[in-house]
């Protein structure tokens, strides 16, 4: 199945850290610390599907309520 990255900014590190914590809990999701414009980001591969995308966004928004999301690939 293809896959896609999303690249999120995110308010402050801690958001960062603990999105990191929690994506590493999610089956066939691979979250990377990054940095977008000087701002703590977080990049976030998952399979091409409406279902997960939607969980990815969902879960980010519930960690960030200021997280943007930067891009998609």
């Amino acid at each position: 199945m293809p896959r896609i990255t999303l690249v999120f900014t995110l308010s402050d590190p801690r958001a960062q850290a603990d999105l990191l914590r929690e994506f590493a809990l999610h089956d066939g999701v691979v979250a990377t610390p990054d940095e977008v414009e000087g701002a703590p980001a977080i990049r976030i591969e998952a399979r091409d599907a409406v279902s997960s995308l939607w969980d990815v966004r969902a879960t980010v928004g519930m960690f960030d309520d200021l997280a943007r999301e930067w891009s998609a690939q």
